[in-house]
């Protein structure tokens, strides 16, 4: 075991965890496994304007977006899990006393 382990290959955080061999924090492993299932998804159509949306990872959710309209299309749940994630966040942050820049 490492005494400084090494850094994420994708954010720099150091991580004694690997992913395919590589260096690769706990996150940025979940982020990697949500495109790939992103990319076995069907692909679709922008409800606005027709456009092939894109796939995106968002507080840990793959989400659809259109380049075109800059729409954002949520799945069921998805709004709910993201409303927890932000008060969680929140609730972390005034614990710790953080306060942003009005």
């Amino acid at each position: 075991m490492d005494l400084f382990p090494q850094k994420c290959v994708r954010c720099g955080r150091r991580t004694p965890h690997r992913f395919e061999n590589r260096p690769t924090c706990e996150p940025c492993v979940k982020q990697i496994e949500l495109m790939l299932a992103a990319t076995r998804e069907q692909a679709r159509s922008c409800p606005i304007d027709g456009t092939p949306m894109l796939k995106a990872v968002a507080h840990m959710m793959v989400i659809d977006r259109c380049p075109a309209c800059h729409g954002v299309w949520l799945d069921s749940g998805e709004l709910e899990h993201m409303k927890e994630d932000v008060a969680r966040d929140a609730m972390i942050a005034v614990a710790r006393g953080y306060m942003p820049a009005s």
